[in-house]
């Protein structure tokens, strides 16, 4: 084979691979936050790439008046192989999602993409939710809690200074659970997903109000303030338990 056509090769069998490694691992497989892309909706660039390769499929369907037989789905090292080609030669612009919820539950995505074993996943998991507590006693040692005349309760919790630290020891972990070759690959797909689920490290400013309706129920205003700017979320108790439970702490007790 002439030298050209193999340095062609890894891009031909990326783009070969692209429409199943792609959409396997980009779309959503478990329920997500209000946040995320809902579930079962293609990710933009995983649906152009399906849609282009649309007519070559349907032609070979007609020409042979068979259905398409399914494509083998890569997993782990293959799945990060072929993802890797298709990122470094820019032919899409694809992410793994790792966790499933905010929570931090690990998704299917991450524990197919990085292979990993049911000790690895409990692994990891346990140190999710370590650093998750980790941050919220450091959150709830600096909170500033007030109550406005129209009994509305505040809660401001500024940006955190051990966040840093607690980045360095969570990264730490991961990299410990997986190894150097599968962390380097999690760096490169990890989209500030560790930032979102950890609150920014502490880099972020929040402030929770609880305002009671006429009926009783408490109705929740979360704002976030980055040096980015400022964003913010509106839900009702419910909702509230299953995203941020740790914040029902700050109700008065009844």
């Amino acid at each position: 084979m002439k030298s050209a056509n193999r340095s062609l090769f890894p891009v031909a069998l990326a783009s070969f691979l692209a429409g199943c490694a792609v959409m396997y691992l980009v779309l959503p497989r478990e329920t997500a936050s209000a946040k995320t892309t809902a579930p079962n909706q293609p990710h933009p660039r995983a649906a152009q790439i399906q849609n282009a390769q649309a007519p070559s499929a349907a032609k070979s369907q007609n020409a042979t008046g068979a259905q398409p037989q399914p494509q083998i789905v890569p997993r782990g090292a293959e799945a990060r192989r072929v993802l890797n080609e298709i990122k470094r030669n820019k032919i899409a612009d694809v992410n793994v999602r790792f966790f499933s919820t905010t929570s931090g539950k690990l998704s299917r995505q991450f524990k197919d993409f990085f292979d990993l074993t049911p000790a690895e996943t409990s692994e990891l998991s346990n140190l999710i939710q370590t650093t998750k507590a980790e941050m919220w006693n450091a959150a709830k040692v600096q909170a500033q809690v007030s109550q406005t005349t129209t009994g509305e309760i505040v809660v401001r919790i500024p940006p955190l200074a051990a966040g840093p630290d607690i980045y360095d020891k969570v990264m730490d972990g991961f990299q410990t659970v997986l190894g150097d070759e599968r962390f380097k690959d999690m760096m490169l797909y990890s989209d500030r997903q560790f930032d979102s689920l950890f609150n920014q490290f502490g880099g972020e400013a929040r402030t929770i109000t609880f305002k009671q309706g006429e009926d009783g129920r408490y109705n929740v205003v979360i704002f976030y303030t980055t040096p980015g700017g400022t964003t913010s979320q509106t839900m009702n108790l419910d909702e509230l338990k299953m995203s941020h439970p740790e914040y029902l702490e700050f109700l008065p007790a009844k």
